[in-house]
């Protein structure tokens, strides 16, 4: 009986240690390289943002310097229970379009009208990361990728 109890603490401990360096390892590689940006969209900004499998994605303050307009930071909402992140327009000063998107999900919503991505909204170590190219497309921004100096460009057309 305590050889078999044994056993069985044994296999699993061993097995949640696999589980353990599977997940670390899945959340590593879906992180991917990173790759500094420069917009010019609303003033002259630089940051970091991810490539993930041929995709430029950008946290919220990556996202708030590639649009045409000004946040207010209270009009920001996430909510954990459905991995939901929303930029409202009801009562700030500031006024900006509705957006709505669902970690997970390859369609975005805007002022009610859906967008499709090429690529889904992720949330990577508790933070929210955004298809760059994909989103900011909607408001005719153009996203350049400079092979020789391995940066990406974010420009009004």
């Amino acid at each position: 009986m305590r050889i078999s109890k044994f056993l069985v603490v044994t296999v699993l401990t061993l097995a949640m240690t696999g589980f353990s360096s599977s997940v670390n390892a899945a959340s590593l590689s879906a992180s991917g390289s990173t790759v500094n940006i420069k917009s010019d969209v609303l003033g002259e900004k630089s940051f970091t943002g991810l490539i993930v499998k041929g995709h430029t994605y950008v946290d919220l303050d990556g996202f708030v310097n590639c649009l045409p307009f000004q946040i207010n930071s209270k009009a920001l909402s996430f909510q954990s229970e459905t991995k939901t992140f929303k930029v409202l327009n009801k009562d700030f000063a500031i006024p900006t379009p509705e957006l709505q998107f669902k970690v997970g999900s390859e369609t975005f919503q805007h002022d009610g009208e859906s967008f499709r991505m090429n690529s889904p909204v992720l949330l990577i170590q508790n933070r929210i990361y955004f298809p760059l190219k994909d989103v900011v497309s909607v408001y005719d921004i153009h996203v350049s990728y400079d092979s020789q100096t391995k940066k990406v460009q974010v420009s009004k057309e």
